[in-house]
C-alpha cells in the first residue's frame, strides 16, 4: 500500500495560509462589488453581487484546511 507523503508545513501554518486566502478573496470581492456600486449605481444586480459575496465568504470560512 502506498504511503501518503504529507507536506512538511505544520497545521498552524496551513490555517494561517487559509486565513490569508480568505482575507484576499473577501477583499477582492468587496472591492469589485463596491466599484460596481459606484460606477453603475444600485439595481438588482447589485443585490445579487452582495449575496454572492456573502455566500462566498461564509463558504470560505466553513471550509477547513
Amino acid at each position: 500500500m502506498a504511503r501518503t507523503v504529507r507536506h512538511p508545513r505544520s497545521r498552524s501554518h496551513a490555517v494561517a495560509h487559509h486565513n490569508r486566502q480568505v482575507a484576499w478573496v473577501t477583499g477582492a470581492l468587496l472591492l469589485v462589488v463596491s466599484l460596481y456600486t459606484v460606477t453603475i449605481g444600485p439595481d438588482g444586480w447589485l443585490w445579487l453581487g452582495w449575496a454572492v459575496l456573502l455566500l462566498v465568504c461564509v463558504g470560505l470560512f466553513l471550509v477547513r484546511p
